[in-house]
């Protein structure tokens, strides 16, 4: 049975890619997902990026990364590690590459796009798509996106990409000359630069996606283990193919 799907977000799509299981109880179930230290991880980075390039230019320098992160990590909890090594370590790859990338930014006007979130009808797809731009450099050429993550496997990077080029495609009738995406656990640098093929490429790549959100035999079982292990629904999820093949997923 298929359920139209009328909406697209950057989260739900994200949440499909690394498991499809793990969207079925966010999205279907309505599950409310358990803390986990990624999330509150990601959520400090988010906000300690935020306010630093709010900060007036002479302002921004490594100790005010310091600073924000100290102010903004009092409310990650340790109990949400594997251990206070594990908690320990994390601080100090997230503030440590933090500090690093957020000092190289030399440009002294404040970012364009700056945690703002666009939403636009895909016609193609016949959806709604949603999609945060977390720094947008913008030029009378063209712009630059910039993200700053936790981590991200080769999956999410790609669907960033596409996902970026397809959105600004539609709303801003231009593609960015460069995406940027910084994964902090292990301080490397994504750097795309997107050509106009990538648009369609993109379209198809999200047809495809879509589909089988909507189709029951998107839910067959590709489980990653290691993303298993991470899993906040690890406890409720069964891993049982078939409870998913009846369910009327959108309705």
């Amino acid at each position: 049975m298929v359920n139209l799907l009328k909406t697209m977000t950057e989260e739900n799509l994200k949440s499909f890619i690394s498991c499809p299981y793990k969207f079925y109880y966010e999205t279907v179930e309505k599950k409310r997902r358990p803390l986990d230290w990624r999330q509150m991880v990601q959520h400090v980075v988010n906000q300690v990026v935020y306010s630093y390039f709010k900060q007036p230019a002479e302002q921004r320098h490594p100790m005010a990364v310091l600073k924000l992160v100290e102010q903004y990590w009092t409310k990650v909890p340790l109990g949400l590690f594997e251990s206070r090594t594990h908690y320990y370590m994390v601080v100090a790859k997230i503030t440590d590459y933090l500090m690093q990338y957020l000092n190289r930014e030399v440009n002294t006007q404040p970012p364009l796009f700056l945690f703002e979130k666009f939403k636009t009808q895909i016609e193609e797809l016949n959806i709604e798509l949603s999609l945060t731009f977390d720094v947008g450099e913008w030029s009378s050429s063209s712009f630059i996106v910039k993200k700053y993550l936790v981590e991200a496997s080769a999956e999410m990077l790609h669907l960033y990409q596409l996902l970026i080029v397809v959105f600004s495609d539609q709303v801003f009738k231009k593609i960015p000359e460069k995406i940027e995406v910084v994964t902090l656990l292990d301080g490397k640098k994504h750097v795309f630069y997107p050509s106009e093929e990538k648009v369609s490429e993109g379209l198809y790549y999200l047809q495809v996606i879509k589909q089988m959100m909507e189709e029951s035999t998107g839910f067959q079982k590709w489980s990653n283990e290691e993303e298993c292990r991470s899993c906040p629904f690890q406890t409720a999820c069964e891993r049982v193919e078939e409870k998913f093949v009846e369910k009327s997923y959108f309705s």
